[in-house]
């Protein structure tokens, strides 16, 4: 009794994030009056002025606390990085998720280590969304920190 069973932790490693981004998307959708799950990732979404109806923007975190990062317009001149995400689609069956990229307002890359930096995610102000998204398996993750509500700040398309 109380005890885990073997495949336990395992099973959760690979579920709860995906049944927490679905969870989300849910919530987003509710948030925009919407219930059609087929939404693609364009900038076609009319997210409005109210903060209601933005989405819920958050940071994935590996088992050792690192956050999950890409690059969003990559071979432009305004290229960066990013650690700020939104859900677009989750499958919990494959565990893996449509995150649309959100664009933070400064640089998270450090200009001393030309790394991404702690420091340097918390200096960020706020995020816009973009146009671009990444797939990703969500096996390699184990934690969804969400940032506050006013965090994104809308974009015309």
């Amino acid at each position: 009794m109380g005890q885990k069973q073997e495949g336990e932790h395992k099973d959760c490693h690979e579920n709860c994030i995906c049944k927490v981004l679905k969870n989300l998307l849910e919530t987003q959708r509710k948030r925009k009056g919407e219930m059609d799950t087929t939404e693609s990732c364009t900038c076609s979404i009319n997210r409005g002025t109210d903060q209601e109806k933005e989405p819920i923007s958050f940071i994935l975190q590996t088992p050792y606390g690192h956050p999950f990062f890409t690059w969003g317009k990559i071979g432009k001149k305004d290229c960066f990085a990013t650690v700020f995400f939104t859900v677009e689609k989750v499958d919990c069956k494959e565990n893996c998720a449509l995150l649309r990229l959100m664009k933070p307002n400064k640089t998270i890359i450090d200009p001393d280590t030309e790394c991404i930096e702690s420091s340097s995610i918390c200096g960020v102000d706020y995020v816009v969304p973009t146009k671009e998204c990444v797939f990703i398996k969500l096996d390699c993750y184990s934690a969804v920190k969400l940032t506050s509500a006013d965090f994104i700040k809308s974009k015309s398309c």
